[in-house]
């Protein structure tokens, strides 16, 4: 026992005492000023206006709860490959990319771009088949690149038909487009 009582001492003692000094020191310092103040003056409150009521009954409607419902707007899917194929009747390539809008509230759009995520496989190559049919010419049109921006629309609605979803591309755009 007496020597139990002899190693706690040896070496619980310096540790106390280590322990009792940092404390004394941590209390007898204190800051002047808090360093953050000077590195953040002071500013005036911001006033803040509320946004006006909205008296328009369709801009959002609210369930019988309260919440609102999401209003429908234009969600775009960029597609996240590029086409890439033969100009018919040359030795050139064409490239192509291509962003989908879809006309519904942001979830309901969600859900419809999960949707062409899981067919983009399938879509490529019916794509890339309404492009092979135009030749250069038209391909450099504005006019033909408008007609391929229908026709591709119509593909893809035609195809989600088949698949058993209703057709939900409001619009395609070409976001790029080269031939070289």
């Amino acid at each position: 026992m007496k020597k139990m009582l002899l190693s706690a001492a040896l070496y619980g003692a310096p540790a106390l005492i280590t322990l009792l000094v940092f404390a004394a020191g941590h209390n007898t310092i204190s800051p002047q000023s808090d360093r953050l103040d000077a590195l953040n003056p002071p500013t005036p409150p911001i006033e803040i206006e509320a946004p006006p009521e909205n008296t328009d009954a369709s801009a959002q409607e609210t369930d019988e709860e309260g919440f609102a419902i999401a209003t429908p707007g234009y969600e775009y899917y960029p597609y996240p490959s590029t086409i890439i194929g033969n100009v018919p009747g040359s030795n050139k390539l064409f490239s192509f990319e291509i962003a989908v809008s879809i006309f519904e509230s942001p979830l309901n759009a969600s859900s419809m771009m999960t949707t062409l995520e899981e067919r983009e496989p399938q879509l490529r190559p019916l794509i890339l088949a309404q492009a092979a049919e135009l030749n250069e010419e038209v391909l450099l049109s504005r006019e033909g690149r408008q007609l391929l921006s229908e026709k591709i629309k119509t593909t893809i609605n035609d195809y989600l038909e088949r698949w058993g979803y209703e057709p939900f591309i409001h619009s395609v755009e070409l976001t790029s487009f080269l031939i070289t």
